[in-house]
């Protein structure tokens, strides 16, 4: 089933993202530190500006990213919502908190189905060292049009959730909504949601309790447009948001290890900041000079002792100088070389990206190609073969460093064809 960035006030994006080099094969995040050190993933290790936004993307000493399976059938699912509108996606966003998010629902599922399917579409997510484990199910829905009973979705829904929580998840059971057809369906909901609220305690961690909200929950609300599809089932991107609302406490209150992880960062005058709740990202001054910098940080697990990670960030506020090196003859039909190099004053990024184009006397484009991981203040080429008509054209060549520096002026120079 398919579940599934030379100036101090410039402000830069810089997501330092903590890479598992060092993972440690340890019983409990306490037990060593995941990862020793950050790994620069945006601009690969290079900036322009002295002010950035620097962060771990979730992977700490103590912990990874969350996981969260939502499983279920459509309703969980987000059907027919816009992309980002779905249910998981707009509860995610009220969270604070860093996840990989994994869908694992079918239209019309039935609860004996996914009771067999949790190993696999469920169990199989499990993170030993996530923030969280985190299961979100919903059932009924398909059950009760086949005319099966409120007390036989239960005690399934009991039987899948121990399971899940054997497996090392933390479970999350969402009520069911109003539906008009069949006939039936209404009432077995509403005994169904009622065994819910009586009982989960027994065998789940929290209730998200849909149900119980008045703009979507109540009999004969599926016929309100603005949070109900014209199928009078599935809902808008608004009837997702509310599901989303009433979601994101519960989630929220879960015991995230994150929540007792605090970080300090070093600043410019290497004086440490002071400790406090950990946030995947931190804004910071980095000394006034090009090249490269190390961000400190440290992190603790309820107050015990601080683990020191660092990264390399690298800044370069010049913008790169391209030229082209000859003017070009070349004969129709033959290749054509278009010579040029990149200059970049040092401290500066090995490469940059260039493109080089080839423009009629007016300066249309005719021809555009675009080179990655060019070396700078070396010369380099664009080769092709020419298939234009006999005349003098244009060609330019524009560059963005390795810090994302773009050129001031792309340069410009001249090609005839024979």
């Amino acid at each position: 089933m398919g579940r599934s960035t030379q100036t101090r006030r410039a402000v830069a994006t810089l997501l330092v993202l903590i890479a598992a080099l060092a993972v440690c094969a340890v019983a409990s995040p306490r037990a060593g530190a995941l990862v020793g050190r950050f790994a620069v993933e945006s601009q690969t290790g290079y900036e322009r500006s002295l002010r950035v936004t620097v962060g771990d993307g979730g992977f700490t000493p103590f912990f990874r990213p969350g996981v969260v399976v939502w499983d279920g059938g459509s309703i969980i699912a987000g059907h027919l919502a816009d992309p980002g509108y779905e249910f998981s996606a707009q509860t995610l966003a009220l969270v604070p908190r860093v996840c990989d998010s994994y869908v694992s629902a079918t239209g019309g599922a039935k609860i004996a189905d996914m009771i067999a399917e949790g190993p696999t579409e469920v169990d199989a997510r499990y993170e030993k060292h996530a923030d969280l484990d985190l299961c979100v199910v919903q059932a009924g829905g398909g059950d009760f049009r086949l005319g099966r009973s409120a007390a036989y979705v239960y005690g399934s829904v009991r039987t899948y959730c121990e399971a899940r929580r054997a497996a090392g998840f933390r479970v999350l059971v969402v009520t069911t909504l109003p539906a008009a057809d069949p006939p039936t369906f209404e009432a077995t909901r509403l005994a169904y949601d009622a065994m819910l609220r009586d009982g989960w305690s027994a065998f789940a961690d929290g209730l998200v309790d849909i149900a119980a909200d008045p703009r979507i929950g109540d009999t004969g609300d599926e016929f309100d447009a603005q949070f109900y599809q014209a199928d009078q089932l599935h809902l808008t991107d608004a009837g997702y948001g509310v599901m989303a609302s009433v979601a994101a406490p519960v989630l929220c209150g879960q015991p995230w290890l994150s929540k007792r992880c605090e970080l300090r960062l070093r600043d410019a005058a290497a004086e440490w900041g002071a400790w406090r709740p950990w946030t995947a990202r931190s804004r910071l001054w980095l000394d006034d000079y090009q090249g490269r910098h190390v961000v400190d940080a440290e992190y603790r697990l309820d107050g015990g002792t601080p683990v020191d990670v660092s990264a390399g960030v690298f800044v370069d506020s010049v913008r790169p100088q391209p030229r082209v090196l000859r003017a070009v003859v070349a004969r129709r039909g033959r290749k054509a070389a278009l010579r040029y190099e990149v200059g970049d004053a040092e401290p500066c990024g090995p490469t940059s990206t260039v493109t080089v184009g080839v423009t009629t006397a007016s300066g249309r484009v005719l021809r555009s190609f675009t080179r990655r991981l060019v070396p700078v203040n070396q010369p380099a080429s664009v080769t092709f073969i020419c298939t234009l008509p006999r005349g003098r054209y244009g060609w330019t060549v524009s560059a963005r460093d390795a810090a994302g520096n773009p050129q001031l002026a792309p340069a410009v120079g001249t090609l005839r064809v024979r």
